[in-house]
């Protein structure tokens, strides 16, 4: 045997002692045996409500919502049913694990009950099942929502506009030149929306943006020191020059939707009839494997809006009108959609803002854990939280849906997402307090309202 023959056999040997001893170390998953029944509508039927049975809708958040995704004949989700969509198994987060399990807890999908799953093609309520199997549960059941659609007899839960928050596929089929449901046929403009001009924006030339996606920077409609809206006159010469009239349909997006929605409440309030907000923002588009251009995209101005003075001003109100709401204490709520840590005094959430503490009378209508961020309203994959969870956290500040709810954060965005989403669930009376904490507090040097701090009591 020659020395480099001699050399490589030690190699070799090395190689596959390290490669033994490896394999050897390596931690297998064990396999779970995933056993599912299919269960029929007939039997379905009797189990809806029972405190052993829970339902739930495995599709994509939109589905659920009210969407016909995946040729269902009537949108929306069976009445009395949970969510819990497959698409959460494929975000990628380090908080995964520990949101998905209180994601089981707050929606009562347990180990000791019968777990029904349904979806419309095969595949989401497969993947979440095996995922259930392998955390211990043993009562699982699949069924195909189509089956029930097609009984009209049957009950189905679609939110009132569920249209003004639209799946991907939704805008896919748009920017194609195809016309999707709900869509009118007549115009429309989508848009990315952010702070900074577009090549300071996260995501618009850099990672590309939706085909035709002009780019909204969040200064174009608000300004310092408060950081409220626009004059009138100024947001209407805005719409303007992004091409926007009242008939317009207004498709909305961003790396992080809070500022989408921000623009979106804006043209409520102007009176823009059809205006939409992307569920879930850039990343589900990506998630979806949808193309981005990277070209810079240019808006076409129009000669007129279409109004002079804004059609739906209650949208979003001001200082006075808030104090008016605090004195309105049985049918009013001023709701605070800051994290914890800001409604109690203990931090004020921006840099640029000193003081702490909230509206005195405000009450707590949840957020997410600082104030960049919006969890309690969000799924794990960003689209929004059912209305049953909304209305609970809601419940245990004594906010009803039938009260005149104005939202308010630090200054506008977060409120703003809220608000959308109360529309969504059918509030007819709410709205956004626009000044927010910045101004409530005097922080710009403004007449500052009454303050409260520290933790308050439930008013239940």
């Amino acid at each position: 045997m020659s020395k480099t023959i001699r050399s490589l056999a030690v190699v070799l040997g090395l190689s596959l002692t390290i490669f033994a001893l490896s394999a050897c170390g390596k931690k297998e998953e064990p396999k779970v045996e995933v056993n599912t029944k299919t269960i029929s509508t007939s039997d379905l039927k009797d189990k809806v409500g029972k405190s052993d049975w829970v339902i739930v809708d495995t599709r994509e958040n939109d589905a659920f919502n009210g969407w016909k995704l995946d040729e269902v004949t009537r949108g929306g989700h069976i009445k009395g049913a949970t969510d819990f969509s497959s698409a959460w198994l494929k975000v990628d987060s380090k908080e995964k694990d520990a949101t998905l399990d209180e994601a089981l807890k707050t929606k009562g999908i347990s180990t000791d009950k019968n777990v029904v799953l349904y979806d419309a093609n095969g595949k989401d309520a497969k993947e979440v099942s095996e995922y259930l199997a392998k955390k211990g549960y043993k009562n699982l059941y699949t069924y195909d929502v189509k089956d029930w659609a097609k009984d009209t007899s049957l009950d189905m839960e679609a939110y009132p506009n569920h249209q003004m928050v639209v799946p991907v596929s939704w805008v896919k089929d748009l920017v194609d030149g195809k016309k999707p449901e709900t869509y009118n046929g007549k115009d429309f403009k989508v848009f990315e929306v952010s702070w900074g001009d577009e090549t300071k924006s996260p995501d618009y030339l850099k990672d590309g943006h939706i085909k035709g996606a002009v780019h909204i920077n969040t200064d174009e409609i608000e300004e310092g020191p408060l950081w409220n809206r626009l004059s009138d006159d100024k947001l209407i010469k805005f719409a303007e020059g992004k091409g926007i009239t009242l008939d317009t349909t207004v498709v909305l997006y961003g790396p992080d939707n809070t500022a989408a929605y921000r623009v979106a409440s804006i043209l409520k309030y102007l009176g823009v009839k059809d205006v939409r907000v992307l569920n879930g923002g850039t990343a589900k588009w990506k998630a979806a494997g949808y193309e981005l251009e990277k070209e810079s995209q240019k808006a076409t101005p129009v000669e007129a809006f279409g109004t002079t003075t804004p059609l739906n001003k209650g949208y979003i109100i001001d200082m006075p009108q808030a104090k008016e709401i605090l004195a309105d204490k049985e049918g009013s709520r001023l709701v605070d959609i800051r994290a914890w840590d800001e409604h109690i005094g203990k931090i004020s959430g921006y840099d640029y803002i000193k003081a702490t503490g909230r509206p005195a009378g405000a009450v707590w209508g949840h957020a997410g854990k600082d104030s960049s961020s919006l969890q309690d309203y969000r799924n794990l994959d960003n689209t929004m939280r059912n209305k049953d969870e909304i209305i609970a956290m809601w419940n245990e500040w004594d906010i009803k849906p039938d009260q005149k709810l104005s939202f308010f954060c630090g200054t506008g965005w977060r409120a703003a997402e809220v608000l959308l989403y109360a529309d969504v669930i059918g509030v007819k009376n709410a709205s956004v307090y626009d000044g927010g904490w910045n101004e409530w507090s005097g922080n710009t040097g403004n007449e500052a309202g009454p303050v409260e701090t520290g933790e308050p009591k439930k008013q239940q």
